[in-house]
């Protein structure tokens, strides 16, 4: 096994800190009782993923720029056993029992998907088809072996720490493992843990949303005792970001407010809206800016910043690249102003008004941009790229402050807290005031903090 494989565990007590391994060993214990209660048989092995919480880095990510969060410890289990079942049979069962049972018979034609997801049917099992699909059609598994599958969950829903990615990135994990022979067979290699996570990012929106791929990346990418640099422009790449020694040791509180809010239903109005105000934004900013367009028509936030400091002079001379990152930021933060920041924009525009200035109908704005439904009457360009570019700023300088503070030996750890703590307050603020993502409890929440 290489170190780019994903991990084979056979001692639980690696995955969780002290105080939490006896309710994990019970846990666990009570999966594989109720495993075998429910199919007559011990499960072959149990795969897990864990949920993310973000430090720094709200919703750009699908604009194409870098995030910067961490793998937390309540995860998603999925006992498994394969089987010879006629048709590639796939039993999934919940411990918790106010979700369903399900079972699929994939379509094993060709031309057709593997299993066909209704994203406007919200149910949890989708998300489980939609790493099973996602894995047997891009290996191209013809007969893949049959499975029972039964699920725990540990990530609170809806609660912001990505528990439908860990739940899509534990089907990958679970369906990959159980069709382990069927690739020998074949001669195929078992994939990397990058091509997993690539694989998780594309399949959850089978579900219906527009992701840009940290959660899944982190839930199955990250490294002990450290948060994860994850760029995703020109490819996936990770880095493991290492926080320094402090007194006391640096901790980070996740709290809940208890205020839920399910991804795939709201999508319309809030996440894939966002992502569509974002591309909507980068066209017309490519346009102004007279970058050309990809043969492909799209362009996202990420792809402008990179074309316009091409042909761009910028001083290098005595800045490190940090420095020289975040001078960009701020330029680009400048040039939103001027050209999204006008009375006309400012406020909000109609679609008509976007695909226009986007130099599109609106037919081909729709093919281009809109994969997904939607629903709004305004689009905020403005305040949608004032926060992208501003809120990369705050990633990079997070990220900055915590290798230079790794290196030095005056370090005084109220500082440190103190240069975090304020790019968080206004990674929060952006959040609240320019990307509407926040809530009245959230306020409540970070004020106390």
């Amino acid at each position: 096994m290489t170190p780019s494989t994903i991990p084979l565990i056979h001692d639980i007590s690696v995955l969780y800190s002290g105080h939490k391994i006896a309710c994990a060993r019970t846990r666990w214990a009570d999966l594989l009782a109720q495993f075998e209660c429910l199919y007559g048989r011990r499960p072959d092995y149990i795969a897990r993923s864990p949920g993310r919480v973000n430090l720094i880095g709200e919703h750009i990510d699908y604009a194409g720029f870098g995030v910067l969060p961490m793998a937390i410890e309540d995860d998603c289990l999925i006992a498994v056993a394969t089987t010879d079942a006629p048709q590639a049979e796939v039993r999934l069962s919940n411990l918790n029992p106010k979700y369903e049972s399900a079972i699929f018979h994939p379509n094993l034609k060709g031309h057709q998907p593997v299993i066909d997801i209704n994203p406007e049917n919200h149910v949890w099992s989708n998300y489980f088809a939609a790493g099973y699909r996602g894995l047997i059609e891009e290996l191209k598994i013809e007969s893949p072996n049959g499975m029972l599958c039964l699920m725990s969950g540990a990530v609170p829903t809806g609660a912001g720490l990505s528990s439908s990615s860990a739940l899509v990135c534990c089907a990958v994990n679970a369906t990959v493992k159980a069709q382990e022979m069927k690739l020998k067979a074949a001669g195929k290699p078992m994939p990397s843990a990058h091509e997993l996570a690539v694989i998780s990012i594309r399949s959850e929106r089978y579900v219906g949303t527009m992701g840009g791929g940290m959660d899944q990346a982190c839930s199955i990418l990250s490294k002990p005792k450290s948060a994860l640099f994850i760029e995703f422009h020109p490819v996936l790449k990770v880095t493991p970001v290492t926080f320094p020694s402090t007194r006391p040791s640096i901790a980070f509180v996740i709290a809940n407010t208890l205020v839920t809010s399910d991804k795939a239903v709201t999508a319309p109005v809030r996440y894939n809206l966002r992502v569509v105000e974002t591309r909507g934004a980068a066209r017309i900013l490519a346009r102004e800016l007279g970058i050309p367009i990809p043969d492909s028509g799209k362009v996202h936030l990420k792809q402008v910043f990179d074309a316009y400091f091409e042909t761009s002079d910028c001083s290098t001379e005595g800045k490190s690249e940090a420095e020289l990152e975040i001078e960009k930021l701020k330029e680009m933060g400048n040039i939103v102003e001027r050209i999204l920041g006008t009375d006309e924009i400012r406020s909000g525009i109609s679609f008509t008004k976007m695909c226009a200035m986007a130099g599109l109908s609106e037919d081909e704005f729709t093919r281009l941009y809109i994969q997904q439904p939607i629903q709004a009457k305004v689009f905020h360009l403005y305040r949608r790229a004032k926060h992208v570019y501003s809120e990369e700023r705050r990633v990079v300088q997070f990220r900055d402050i915590c290798e230079k503070a790794l290196h030095r030996k005056d370090l005084v750890s109220e500082t440190l807290f103190l240069q975090l703590g304020e790019l968080m307050n206004a990674s929060q603020d952006s959040c609240h005031n320019l990307y509407d993502c926040s809530c009245e409890e959230l306020e409540e929440l970070t004020a106390l903090a």
